[in-house]
């Protein structure tokens, strides 16, 4: 059964876009009340009460982890764990979305379920502009050009990735409008107003989201659409989860982990309204034991690769990461004031 949450109390059984978000998520606001959740998220982090409720915002302890990483740390990681997720993944490095235990949609269409769901958002289309925000190997930003017609510009700060992403894009079919560019999220080169949309997909815990949605508000366009897609913690921030999960996003070089409430907090400062919020932990929720027992079959191929310690390491956090019941993930869709 799917549950869909409004902002306030009270139930909706048909709400936009149910199709999609029926079947992968519980709706948590949507633009039907777009009002009620802007007046109840303060620039100090406050929370509706229906949303705590529903578990999708919580109080945040500092993270242990929270420290800067320069862009060779980050590069050296990613080009690390890069042919380890490919070798059990498939090549998009981001979660992938079950409909249950007993779903066993190999890893890489489940992926490919998420970019479908998150690009659908966008409201792309030719003749308009999307950035995409942390881009990696561009898999999102290749299929976001193919699949609408718009023109789409990845950035990133890892130079492999984004000469990875071109090589992907040139392999694929002629006429896709897409471009990656080597660029800080949070000083992007680009004018003001540049784009019509915005896509930070699973790469907001390398960021501080305030400046983060700032840097984002900054190119949009009036009107123009951010969507975001990353994990968070549900439920309060206990000592005993920041030691299980902390060396996993250490590994990862992320900077923070926010919760949903803090998103709304830092885009309502930048001049962003909320105007969906879908909670897709349940569906994710598959992606940590998928790819965790991926891992442990390539146990052998990663100590040739990266020595026992740093496998055993590396398996040991990930490991850790996904026992915790409290790592869920969210699409948070918003809108450029005019």
């Amino acid at each position: 059964m799917h549950i869909f949450i409004r902002f306030g109390f009270g139930m909706r059984k048909n709400p936009p876009n149910s199709m999609s978000i029926g079947s992968w998520g519980v709706l948590m606001a949507d633009a039907a009340n777009t009002d009620a959740v802007n007046a109840d998220v303060t620039n100090t982090g406050a929370k509706n009460t229906a949303a705590a409720n529903a578990d999708v915002s919580a109080t945040a302890a500092e993270p242990r982890w929270r420290a800067d990483y320069s862009h060779r740390e980050i590069e050296e990681t990613y080009a690390m764990l890069t042919a380890l997720e490919e070798d059990a993944a498939g090549p998009d490095r981001h979660f992938g979305m079950w409909r249950g235990a007993d779903d066993r949609t190999p890893v890489e269409e489940a992926t490919r379920r998420l970019t479908d769901l998150v690009v659908g958002k966008l409201d792309a289309a030719a003749g308009r502009t999307v950035l995409d925000v942390g881009c990696g190997n561009g898999r999102p930003a290749v299929r976001i050009a193919e699949t609408t017609g718009a023109s789409v510009v990845g950035v990133d700060i890892d130079r492999r990735a984004l000469a990875a992403a071109a090589a992907y894009a040139r392999s694929r079919r002629p006429g896709a409008d897409v471009r990656f560019t080597y660029a800080d999220a949070l000083r992007l080169p680009f004018p003001d107003a540049s784009f019509d949309a915005a896509l930070a997909f699973e790469s907001t815990p390398h960021f501080d989201v305030a400046r983060l949605y700032g840097a984002l508000a900054r190119v949009l366009r009036p009107g123009g659409r951010l969507v975001v897609e990353t994990p968070y913690v549900r439920g309060r921030t206990t000592e005993d989860l920041l030691d299980r999960i902390g060396p996993f996003l250490s590994m990862l070089n992320a900077v923070s982990l926010d919760p949903p409430h803090e998103h709304l907090a830092a885009a309502r400062y930048a001049g962003l309204d909320i105007t969906e919020l879908v909670d897709i932990s349940p569906c994710v929720r598959g992606s940590f034991s998928r790819l965790l027992e991926e891992l442990g079959a390539l146990h052998g191929r990663l100590t040739e690769r990266l020595g026992s310690r740093t496998a055993t390491r590396l398996l040991t956090a990930f490991a850790d990461w996904a026992d915790a019941p409290q790592i869920g993930g969210v699409v948070m869709t918003f809108t450029r004031a005019s």
